[in-house]
């Protein structure tokens, strides 16, 4: 009979342990399962935290100025933040992809957040207003100056039109000490004057 007690003492104690659960003993089956529980609440609290409390939309402007970023809750939409800028281009609007040919606007009224987000900014090369200084010439018989406009980035091309003066030959438009031709790449991003050179 003793024996028999005994025996049962030591198959209680298997249910039970000390050290990490407490300075008493403690069913370890019942903590596995309160610490179980513990994790899947965890887990739970997260999933939910992510649907219900938020994701990030970030706004890539491909060296345009700052857009900060956006926290939303699922199906919320975007605010629309201001218009960046970026010399030398026209802001045309927010896509989902930075390959043009697989992007999609972003449509601020109807779309909404599913999860982390960043939309990228649609630039195109700007059209630049380029005055002409004829510098005591003419163009086409008339007087006074003229106005081309050209694309940032691209070449000035053949509309740079040819001035004449008498007396003197000329050399070529000028900005800035530099001599400009129609293979000339616009790199000024906004309004400027070339000016007549003349030899004579």
């Amino acid at each position: 009979m003793e024996e028999k007690k005994e025996e049962n003492n030591r198959a209680g104690k298997r249910w039970f342990g000390r050290g990490i659960y407490g300075s008493k003993d403690v069913p370890v089956r019942i903590l596995d399962g309160l610490i179980i529980g513990a994790l899947a609440a965890v887990i739970i609290l997260t999933v939910i935290f992510t649907i219900n409390g938020g994701f990030y939309v970030a706004f890539d402007t491909d060296g345009g100025s700052q857009v900060e970023e956006q926290k939303r809750r699922y199906g919320e939409k975007v605010s629309e933040p201001e218009v960046p800028f970026k010399a030398g281009y026209d802001f045309r609007g927010w896509v989902t992809s930075k390959d043009v040919s697989l992007a999609e606007e972003w449509n601020f009224v109807e779309d909404e957040v599913a999860g982390d987000t960043t939309l990228y900014a649609l630039w195109e090369p700007a059209r630049i207003r380029v005055k002409l200084d004829l510098n005591g010439g003419t163009l086409r018989g008339g007087e006074g100056a003229e106005e081309v406009y050209v694309t940032f980035g691209e070449a000035y091309g053949s509309q740079l039109p040819v001035p004449e003066k008498e007396g003197a030959v000329f050399a070529g438009w000028e900005y800035g000490g530099i001599l400009v031709d129609e293979n000339t790449v616009v790199t000024t991003s906004g309004e400027h004057v070339l000016t007549a050179r003349w030899d004579a």
